[in-house]
C-alpha cells in the first residue's frame, strides 16, 4: 500500500518535486545496476504478487511483466547514492503504475495507453543508500518493460522541491467541476456523487483496492492550486492517496505524493501547498487505515478562474457519444478486465455506462464518435464455461432497475410473439429488431486455421443457446471480409448460412467483401418463427437472409427468453495472447412490439 503512516498530515504532503515526463535526463552521470530489468530471465530478481505474468508482448525483446488485478505488483531494491537525484523510467501498455518507496515516502507516475509508453519518475535520494523499485496494477491491465534507474549529473539538497506551476491570481477560489469520472470498478456509489453538493454519507464515491483512482474534469484549463475533499467517515479513520494534474487527461504531474486525511474530521480538508495549470485531477486511493476502501462524499478543486488572468483558453470539450445514435439505458456491457478479483470479467450496470464509463483500452468513445469495443485473445472471460472473450453490450429492457431479474420472463427480456398470452404480457416486449452501424478494424491474424479473423458482432441470445450469431470473418490472406450468420437451433449445432463470401477457413477473398474500416450496417428480425438479417451498404443492395426457425425448439413454451447482444465477441482463443478484435459502432438501436422506454 501506498503510504507513510508516521508521517504527519502537513508533512506528507510531499509536493511536486518529481517532474514527470517521457524523455530522459538530458545528461545522466550514470546507471544504477537493475537485475533482470526487462523480464527476460521471466521474475528473477524481482518479487511478484499475483494477479502478475509474464507476457510476449514486449517493448523489446521476447517478455514484459504484466498486471491484470487491483492487487498485481511486482517490485527490487536496489543500491543508490545518498543525496543524488535519480530518474526511473519503464515503458508501460495499458494501465500501470511504477515508481520509487524512498525511506518511506512513495514517488510514482502511472499512465494509460494503447501502446508501449515512456514513463518517468524523478526524485532525490535523500540520506538512504538503498531503496525499492516497482511496478503495480493501476486501473486497468497494463504491461511493463525495460526498466531503467539513472544519475542526474547534478546532485541536489533533497529538500528543495518545484511544484508544477501555473499562472498567477491575487486570491483563490473554487472552480467549476464539469464531470467526475472513473474505471467503472465502484460498488454502485459513483464519481458524480462527489460534486452534487450533498454531504449524506449515501451520497459518495467508493471503490475497493489499492490505486483506485477519481478523476475530476474542469472543462478548461485553470491554474489549479488545491483541492477540498470530504472523507466518508473521515472523523474516524485516516485515507491515504495522491493527487495529480493534466492537461490532457493523458499525461499526468504530480501535485500531491503520499498523502493522508487527518483522521479526525467530517468536514472539508484542504490540501494545497501546489500550483499547476490542469484540466483534469486525479486523486488515486490507497485504503485507509481500517481497511481497502477508498471512499470520498463530496470534492472542490481550488484555483484561479478565467476571468483572474489564471488561465489559458478553454479547450474544447471531448467528444461526446452520438446524440440518438447509441441510448446506452438499455445495456450492461461485458468488458474484458477483473477489477474486482473474482475470476471473471467485470460487468458495467445501465446506470455506471449512462454515467460515461470508458475503459482506455476496451470499450472507449473515438474522435469521430464512435464507440470502440476491442477484446484481446488472452484476458478475463465472462464464466468458467465461455471460451472467448468479449466486449459486448448485453440488452437490458429494465433499464437500470435492479429490482428486476436479468433472467427469465420478465420485464428485462422479449419473448416471440409465437408464445402465449400470459408470457407476452410478463415479457418486456415481443419480437424485436437490432440495427447497428459499425466499421470493423481489426480481427486476429495468429492461431488456428478455423478460428483465425473472426469475431460475432451481434446476436441474439436466448436462455442457453443463441438463435442469431452474425460473424464478420477475414482472412489473413485476404484483403476483404465475409458476412455469414449462424444459427443454433435449442441444444442443437450451428447451421451456417453465408451472406457476403464464405465462413470458411479456406476462402478465397470475397469479391463483394467488406474490408477492415469500411462502414456498413446489419439488422436481425424477429417476427413470430421468421429469423430476418440483413447487410446494408451505401450505394450496394442489401444482402438478406431468411431462418424458419418453427423446428428450432425456442418456441416450446419452457421459459426461453431472448435479448439481443451487441460489440465484439472475440472468436479466436488459439492466437497469440494480445491478438485482437475490435470494432467500432456508430448506431445501436434495439426495438420490440409492447416496449415503450
Amino acid at each position: 500500500m501506498m503510504q507513510n503512516n508516521n508521517k504527519s498530515y502537513l508533512t506528507s504532503l510531499v509536493l511536486g518535486s518529481l517532474a514527470f515526463t517521457a524523455v530522459g535526463f538530458a545528461a545522466p552521470a550514470s546507471a544504477v545496476n537493475i537485475e533482470n530489468p526487462g523480464f527476460e530471465s521471466n521474475w528473477d530478481g524481482w518479487s511478484d504478487t499475483d494477479p502478475s505474468a509474464i507476457s510476449s508482448d514486449s517493448y523489446s525483446g521476447n517478455r514484459a511483466a504484466k498486471i491484470t488485478g487491483s492487487s498485481g505488483a511486482f517490485e527490487q531494491s536496489v543500491n543508490v547514492l545518498a543525496n543524488t537525484d535519480y530518474q526511473l523510467q519503464a515503458f508501460i501498455k495499458g494501465s500501470g503504475k511504477i515508481g520509487a518507496r524512498v525511506n518511506g515516502t512513495t514517488y510514482s507516475n502511472s499512465t494509460s495507453s494503447s501502446d508501449f509508453e515512456a514513463v518517468t519518475v524523478t526524485f532525490n535520494s535523500g540520506s538512504a543508500t538503498q531503496i525499492t523499485l516497482f511496478g503495480e496494477y493501476g486501473s486497468g491491465e497494463g504491461r511493463f518493460d525495460d526498466f531503467s534507474l539513472t544519475e542526474s549529473s547534478e546532485p541536489t539538497d533533497p529538500g528543495e522541491t518545484t511544484p508544477p506551476t501555473g499562472g498567477e491570481c491575487e486570491a483563490s477560489g473554487e472552480l467549476t467541476i464539469s464531470s467526475a469520472f472513473d474505471d467503472g470498478s465502484n460498488d454502485g456509489h459513483g464519481p458524480s456523487n462527489t460534486i452534487d453538493d450533498d454531504l449524506s454519507n449515501t451520497s459518495r464515491w467508493s471503490s475497493n483496492g489499492s490505486g483506485k483512482q477519481i478523476t475530476f474534469d474542469l472543462g478548461a484549463e485553470a491554474t489549479v492550486n488545491g483541492a477540498q475533499i470530504v472523507w466518508f467517515k473521515g472523523n474516524t479513520r485516516v485515507s491515504y492517496f495522491d493527487v495529480d494534474t493534466s492537461l490532457d487527461n493523458s499525461n499526468w504531474d504530480a501535485a500531491v505524493v503520499s498523502a493522508q486525511s487527518s483522521g479526525s474530521s467530517s468536514s472539508y480538508e484542504t490540501v494545497d501547498g501546489f500550483s499547476a495549470q490542469a484540466r483534469y485531477i486525479r486523486i488515486t486511493g490507497y485504503g485507509n487505515s481500517s481497511n481497502t476502501w477508498n471512499s470520498i462524499i463530496e470534492a472542490k478543486v481550488l484555483g484561479c478562474n478565467q476571468e483572474d488572468g489564471g488561465t489559458n483558453p478553454p479547450v474544447e470539450p471531448p467528444v461526446e457519444p452520438p446524440a440518438t445514435g447509441i441510448e446506452l439505458n438499455d445495456w450492461t456491457l461485458g468488458v474484458p478486465v477483473d477489477n474486482n478479483g473474482d475470476g471473471k470479467s467485470d460487468t458495467i450496470s445501465e446506470n455506471e455506462l449512462v454515467a460515461g464509463y470508458q475503459h482506455s483500452e476496451w470499450f472507449y468513445y473515438a474522435a469521430d464518435g464512435g464507440l470502440v469495443f476491442k477484446a484481446p485473445i488472452d484476458a478475463p472471460k465472462t464464466s468458467t464455461n465461455t471460451s472467448y472473450t468479449r466486449s459486448e453490450l448485453r440488452e437490458m429492457l429494465r433499464r437500470g432497475d435492479e429490482s428486476i431479474s436479468t433472467q427469465g420472463i420478465n420485464k428485462n427480456n422479449w419473448v416471440f410473439s409465437t408464445y402465449s398470452a400470459e408470457d407476452r404480457s410478463n415479457a418486456g416486449g415481443i419480437d424485436g429488431e437490432l440495427v447497428a452501424t459499425l466499421k470493423v478494424d481489426h480481427v486476429t491474424t495468429s492461431g488456428d486455421s478455423g478460428q483465425v479473423g473472426r469475431v460475432i458482432i451481434g446476436q441474439i441470445h436466448a436462455r442457453n443457446d443463441e438463435p442469431a450469431k452474425l460473424y464478420y470473418r477475414k482472412l489473413p490472406g485476404n484483403s476483404l471480409g465475409s458476412i455469414y450468420l449462424a444459427h443454433e437451433p435449442n441444444g442443437g449445432n450451428d447451421d451456417k448460412y453465408d451472406m457476403i463470401g464464405s465462413n470458411s477457413s479456406s476462402a478465397s477473398n470475397p469479391s463483394d467483401g467488406i474490408a477492415l474500416g469500411e462502414v456498413f450496417s446489419y439488422s436481425i428480425k424477429v417476427v413470430g418463427h421468421d429469423l430476418t438479417v440483413t447487410i446494408m451498404r451505401e450505394g450496394k443492395a442489401d444482402v438478406e437472409q431468411k431462418v424458419d426457425m418453427s423446428n428450432s425448439g425456442y418456441h416450446n413454451g419452457s421459459d426461453e427468453y431472448n435479448y439481443f447482444k451487441a460489440g465484439v465477441y472475440n472468436q479466436n482463443n488459439t492466437g497469440d495472447a494480445d491478438d485482437y478484435v475490435q470494432a467500432t459502432f456508430y448506431s445501436i438501436v434495439n426495438t420490440h412490439d409492447g416496449y415503450n422506454p
